[in-house]
């Protein structure tokens, strides 16, 4: 029956050839090697390579990486800001296995030009820090398998023009990387290009736009109610202070939730030893540099959104795991450099000020417990950044054993390129995170409740003649119908409010006039047969999925994100 519908609805598509294109879809695509960039390490920079698998023909406009040119590092580094440096293309059959070491100018090499352009010289510490490759014209692909690698060129004029360097991932995840019309694998860098064999994996976006009759699909806006309980800010490395120097930040625990407000508290000087004064923990070496402590039990039992802990673990790099943690691994004891996937996947967290800091090299950090056991107080005093001697972070951390918390600060630095720092609080285990707020600008505000909405996605494109799946996750407990959606128009994001229907923060994204409605049962996948017909080229599809899940709202109803399908090649 639901094949039977969705069929129906797709050939009413013949009637409305001048429907809307998708709401908040734009041509242009960005494809990147992953969600953040991610830095562990600099690395000499001759080339990156990678195999690229295209579905449909595509042009590459532009190109951005993260480089490591800016007159800082151990070993130092001239600063080639504002250079600009060549860029070339190469493309070989199928894959670059095997051909790593081949030059593009040697007899019989498989590779072969395929574009190049300019790019100039960014310092990861100001803006987005991108270093951004334009390619004009752009480079056009076939839809095809290829090895593909990217020559970076010594700058020959300007500032200390010299060999580039750029920010890696170690090691490297070997995860392949896709969306709707690129799948990007086995990706290394090369310290020389086609001389050296690379390991460790590049951070890279490319610019591209698909061919004008490929099919895709977009999702529109978001569904209700989206309430997670992490929140966090994310400052990217900079030669400025943080704005939360010198401010306090207090969190009301609430049983789901935290009040968040600002707070006048000022750092209470520590009484008891440092312990980096005395032995680590655990520690990929044996300071107090990128270290943990040993797990330190409570003197009451620590409750927090998502969970509850008699133990804690104190990270030199300015967190509080909250709870007891031995592993002293990539995303445990080393600072973030861009990375958050630890901070969701991992166990429940506080981040004071989550960066790259260095208690060998001087400052303290301490614990202290109220004589009254009714708080404990944790404290980095004066924590020099790594590599940054001038750079001290001062910070406190106070749980109380009612379940509040007190975040104070004092002076703060996180100036070490991409030396991104976090600040806020993780249920983690896997839980998702929001989108990074600026909490100075936000504050008062509520938490999430841990409420998280439904999604819909299509698991594939929706490409003439295939059959596709659209798919509803995340749905809450106890859901077990679902009332699926169709329309021949949509409304953007923020859509049509649902309020007056008994939803309040619900947002309808189709057009009224235009609705098919079915009702499913348990089923949460629903075919959509496409036919394989050339008129419907370039026809859209819009959906949305109310899962009937009480408690929420007077109706009973949840409601998903919408998604637009524009059916083509």
């Amino acid at each position: 029956m639901n094949k039977v519908v969705l069929a129906v609805a797709v050939v009413g598509l013949t009637h409305l050839a001048t429907a809307q294109n998708c709401s908040g879809f734009s041509t242009p695509h960005v494809f990147s090697r992953r969600e953040n960039f991610e830095a562990s390490f600099w690395y000499n920079l001759g080339a990156y390579l990678f195999d690229l698998n295209v579905q449909v023909p595509i042009r590459i406009g532009g190109a951005s990486t993260w480089l490591f040119d800016q007159g800082t590092g151990n070993p130092q580094v001239p600063n080639q800001v504002g250079n600009t440096a060549m860029v070339d293309v190469y493309v070989c059959p199928t894959t670059s296995i095997g051909n790593q070491l081949t030059n593009p100018a040697s007899p019989g090499s498989p590779w072969h030009l395929l574009g190049s352009g300019t790019m100039v010289v960014a310092d990861t510490r100001v803006g987005d820090g991108e270093s951004r490759v334009v390619f004009s014209p752009p480079l056009a692909l076939a839809a095809g398998a290829y090895g593909v690698a990217i020559v970076f060129h010594a700058p020959s004029a300007g500032n200390n023009p010299g060999p580039l360097h750029c920010l890696g991932k170690n090691p490297n995840p070997g995860t392949t990387y896709s969306d709707q019309f690129l799948s990007m694998s086995a990706d290394n860098i090369q310290g020389l290009a086609f001389g050296t064999y690379g390991q460790d994996s590049p951070n890279l976006r490319l610019e591209y736009t698909p061919a004008a009759n490929a099919a895709h699909y977009a999702q529109v806006g978001a569904g209700c109610y989206d309430r997670l309980q992490a929140f966090y800010e994310d400052f990217p490395s900079s030669i400025t202070a943080p704005d939360l120097a010198n401010t306090g930040i207090s969190m009301v625990f609430a049983a789901d939730h935290y009040q968040v407000t600002s707070s006048v508290a000022t750092i209470v000087p520590p009484t008891s030893v440092s312990l980096s004064a005395g032995p680590v923990g655990s520690s990929h070496g044996s300071t107090w540099d990128d270290a943990l402590s040993l797990p330190i039990t409570l003197p009451f039992q620590f409750s927090y959104p998502g969970g509850s802990t008699l133990d804690v673990t104190i990270a030199s790099n300015g967190s509080v795991f909250l709870d007891a943690v031995y592993d002293c691994s990539i995303g445990h004891c080393d600072a973030v450099y861009g990375d958050i996937t630890s901070f969701r996947v991992g166990p429940a967290r506080i981040a004071a000020f989550y960066h790259d800091l260095d208690a060998s090299v001087g400052g303290g950090i301490y614990y202290d417990v109220d004589p009254a056991n009714q708080f404990v107080r944790i404290t980095w005093d004066h924590v020099p950044e790594w590599g940054v001697a001038t750079g001290t972070n001062t910070m406190q951390v106070t749980l109380h054993a009612n379940g509040n918390v007190d975040l104070v600060y004092g002076m703060l630095s996180n100036q070490g390129a991409a030396n991104n720092a976090l600040c806020g609080f993780t249920p983690g285990q896997q839980s998702r995170l929001p989108a990074a707020q600026d909490l100075s600008a936000a504050l008062p505000f509520q938490s999430g409740d841990g409420a998280t909405a439904p999604i819909l996605s299509l698991d594939g494109r929706p490409v003439l003649g295939t059959t596709p799946h659209f798919r509803t996750t995340n749905l809450a407990p106890g859901t077990g119908f679902q009332l699926f959606v169709a329309a021949l128009s949509g409304v953007a994001s923020p859509g049509l409010p649902l309020s007056s229907y008994g939803m309040p923060g619900c947002s309808l994204y189709l057009d009224q006039s235009t609705i098919f409605a079915t009702l499913l049962d348990g089923t949460f996948a629903v075919p959509f047969v496409i036919p394989s017909s050339a008129a419907f080229q370039n026809m859209h599809l819009y959906c949305q999925v109310a899962p009937f899940t009480s408690g929420f709202n007077a109706a009973g109803l949840m409601v998903s994100n919408g998604v637009c399908a524009k059916l083509g090649q």
